[in-house]
């Protein structure tokens, strides 16, 4: 063999080596590759069957009201008075509930409320009424806030909805605070019941945990159902179902598992109303998650009441919709029965939250009794847990089965 022959065998030795290092380099290269695939996937199906608990709990949506009522549009009103007074220094402790009276018309029932707010002395009337213009005349026209001087010189707000008033904002000098006239004292009653649990136990914890007679709601087919039902029976509470219902939306919003809906057959909708009540142990009475589809159902809701009976369960029509057949139908079948006077966490802002409390405090003190619905925010709980003590100065807090008749 020449020596030609011989380097022009090495070079092709040495270049049949390169190549084998390639093919063995991308080789190493697309096993690294499957590796990491098949271990991120792995670590994937590792995680979604064994850390769900540990997942963000879900929170179901609650529903407020139907879509286009009247009570829907105070709501809005009620967060920008809230808001007025933040911005003006007001005090919640100079804020009180003085009249709320029940309305209703063609779009169902309202609230009309009567606010008496202490003023600071440093508050000129023009500021208040920049306030409250800033902040409402985008949601109501301008004609319809009607500021007029009272018959002491104070300044008075009323606000109109379609012509209908909704509140009155009595503004008093600060040299009247002293002389204020409380209405002679009298016992009223206030139920507060906590909406939406099964799904996050810490949650539901720190809601026992309050000082106070609260009432609690849990819906079916929830992770948590029976160790939190078995939580609020220990501890002497009254536990609801919370019974999914169809609204208005439906199927773009979903009440959830269990969800009773208009299009059941009788046997369909007896059948899932009878596996509910069995899912959550304990239940002394029922209250309706959305609804403001179905409870306008008259034949549905006589056959809802026909099983309440015959279980001897009570029923808190929440009230989500104007139109609810809930209380002739429970007057026609004699179903103990109450209704929901307030949600005290449709907006979950402090300020406004305290709003309502304020709002369910003074419907007790005029009626004699009220019922208000909150939900597992924290937002609520930190509220409940500052605001417990002056409720219970002012009314009594009660099981709400101590409320239906």
């Amino acid at each position: 063999m020449t020596s030609r022959t011989r380097a022009t065998t090495k070079k092709r030795r040495r270049a049949g080596n390169k190549k084998a290092a390639k093919r063995n380099t991308a080789r190493a290269v697309f096993l690294i590759i499957g590796l990491v695939f098949v271990g991120a996937f792995s670590y994937a199906l590792y995680r979604l069957f064994t850390t769900s608990e540990t997942r963000p709990p879900f929170l179901p949506v609650f529903e407020i009201e139907a879509p286009e009522t009247i009570e829907t549009e105070i709501k809005q009103i009620d967060q920008s008075i809230c808001d007025a007074l933040v911005a003006l220094n007001i005090l919640a402790s100079d804020v009180r509930f003085k009249t709320v009276q029940p309305k209703s018309h063609s779009k169902g029932p309202w609230t009309f409320s009567e606010l008496e707010i202490r003023l600071p002395a440093t508050i000129a009337h023009s500021n208040i009424k920049e306030a409250f213009l800033a902040r409402l005349s985008e949601q109501i026209p301008k004609n319809s806030l009607r500021f007029i001087s009272g018959p002491q010189q104070e300044l008075v707000l009323d606000l109109f909805i379609n012509g209908h008033r909704t509140h009155r904002l009595v503004f008093v000098k600060p040299k009247e605070k002293k002389g204020i006239v409380s209405p002679p004292p009298r016992v009223s009653r206030v139920a507060i019941i906590i909406d939406d649990l099964g799904y996050d136990e810490k949650i539901a914890s720190k809601f026992l945990s309050l000082d106070g007679l609260i009432s609690f709601s849990v819906l079916p087919h929830s992770p948590f159902q029976e160790s939190i039902a078995s939580a609020v029976h220990q501890g002497g509470r009254d536990l609801l179902l919370h019974l999914p219902m169809e609204p208005v939306e439906y199927p773009l919003v979903d009440p959830g598992a269990g969800a009773l809906l208009s299009s059941m057959t009788a046997d369909e909708f007896l059948d899932q109303l009878q596996k509910n009540l069995d899912a959550v142990p304990f239940a002394v009475g029922v209250n309706n998650h959305m609804g403001s589809k179905l409870t306008q159902d008259p034949t549905k809701m006589c056959q809802l009441f026909t099983i309440l009976k015959k279980r001897n369960l009570f029923f808190i029509d929440s009230l989500t919709g104007p139109r609810s057949y809930c209380q002739q139908a429970a007057r026609l079948l004699q179903v103990k029965f109450a209704q929901r006077h307030v949600f005290l966490d449709n907006v979950q802002d402090p300020a406004a939250i305290r709003f309502q409390i304020k709002r369910l405090v003074g419907i007790a003190k005029e009626h004699g009794q009220a019922i208000g619905i909150g939900h597992p925010y924290p937002a609520t709980w930190e509220v409940l847990n500052e605001e417990l003590p002056g409720i219970k100065d002012q009314v009594e807090l009660v099981r709400v089965s101590e409320l239906v008749g």
